[in-house]
């Protein structure tokens, strides 16, 4: 079941061909093997709004003069297939789609990432604290551009610069900075007396125990020198 589950196939989208490359292989595309059931309307016209202003796909085929163009239409029929069945269709193009088609997996490196606005505030949360940053820092170091093979040292200066200065900042002044500052209120809560986090008899328990801690010794033994009086007077005191 787990091998069943976890298998991936290589296989058009969507399945057009352009005019006289082929015989039309819709009946055999992800879409129609794993979605035969088809999606709502207004998911196809999520899907269709989403792939003409896709930031990657068809981005190349369908610049300037070629938004009209065979190619361009048929890449975004394929971008929309596999947007109508998500759950199964994961649309690849450039070295990514060359990794799956030789039987290996495009996949990520590490679990940090800049995909989306929260990812990327967690990561450099995770940054900040200064655990696995020079892990981060070397996959971005690597990176060249969406679905394209990273290459060592593609952008060190970039890269190696702007973390070293983010760490500098980030965590030398400001989470110290805040973090002492924290650290000093406590502390002048705490020497003020006050009655932070008290209730009320705690605090006048607290008050009481003080005063009596005050008070001299002679306040509750004023009869000293005991040893100095008479036998029958010393027995009244054992």
């Amino acid at each position: 079941f787990v091998e069943a589950m976890g298998r991936a196939l290589v296989m058009p989208c969507g399945g057009g061909v352009l005019a006289g490359g082929g015989d039309d292989a819709s009946a055999v595309s992800c879409r129609a093997a794993f979605c035969p059931q088809g999606t709502s309307e207004e998911q196809v016209a999520s899907c269709r709004a989403s792939c003409q202003n896709h930031p990657h796909f068809c981005a190349a085929s369908c610049s300037g003069a070629g938004a009209s163009s065979e190619t361009c239409l048929l890449c975004r029929e394929e971008c929309e297939a596999a947007c109508q069945c998500s759950d199964f269709c994961e649309p690849l193009i450039k070295d990514a789609a060359l990794c799956h088609e030789q039987g290996l997996a495009w996949s990520p490196v590490l679990s940090q990432s800049f995909d989306n606005i929260f990812v990327s505030m967690l990561t450099l949360f995770e940054i900040l604290t200064t655990e696995g940053w020079v892990d981060v820092m070397y996959a971005a170091a690597d990176s060249t551009e969406a679905y394209v093979q990273p290459k060592r040292d593609n952008g060190q200066w970039l890269w190696a610069i702007s973390f070293s200065v983010y760490i500098l900042f980030m965590f030398m002044f400001i989470l110290n900075l805040g973090v002492g500052v924290i650290v000093a209120k406590f502390l002048e809560l705490k020497n003020d007396a006050s009655a932070t986090m008290l209730t009320e008899n705690q605090v006048a328990w607290i008050a009481s125990i003080r005063r009596m801690c005050a008070q001299p010794l002679s306040a509750y033994f004023s009869l000293t020198n005991l040893h100095l009086l008479p036998k029958s007077r010393r027995f009244l005191y054992d």
